[in-house]
């Protein structure tokens, strides 16, 4: 592929390429992948990615509530309430939910 670029241009990707370690055109190809990483990151439904984590947000807080609640009972009578584990299981779920979007907000960030 050629393009044309001014000599500013040129001597201002060079200096980059220089400063990122890279051959020009490797710099270059690096630039505009990041740069369609960017632009399909910003096609992206954010609405229904903000709806997600404040559910989330919601959830974890509800599930600290529970489990604050779960634990003055376990201080004060000294057993393990019977409902401990379904709470720890939500909160699983609900971290498999945190993880399974960090990886996609990763992906396309990178």
């Amino acid at each position: 592929m050629r393009f044309r670029v001014s000599d500013q241009e040129y001597e201002e990707i060079c200096a980059a390429a220089q400063r990122a370690g890279a051959a020009y055109g490797t710099f270059i190809t690096q630039t505009v992948q990041a740069a369609i990483r960017q632009h399909e990151l910003g096609q992206q439904p954010t609405a229904e990615l903000c709806e997600e984590l404040r559910g989330i947000a919601r959830q974890l807080n509800r599930i600290g509530v529970n489990l604050n609640q779960l634990a003055r009972i376990a201080n004060t009578t000294g057993q393990v309430p019977c409902e401990l584990p379904a709470a720890l299981s939500y909160l699983e779920n609900v971290l498999r939910r945190v993880d399974t979007w960090s990886v996609e907000i990763g992906r396309l960030l990178r």
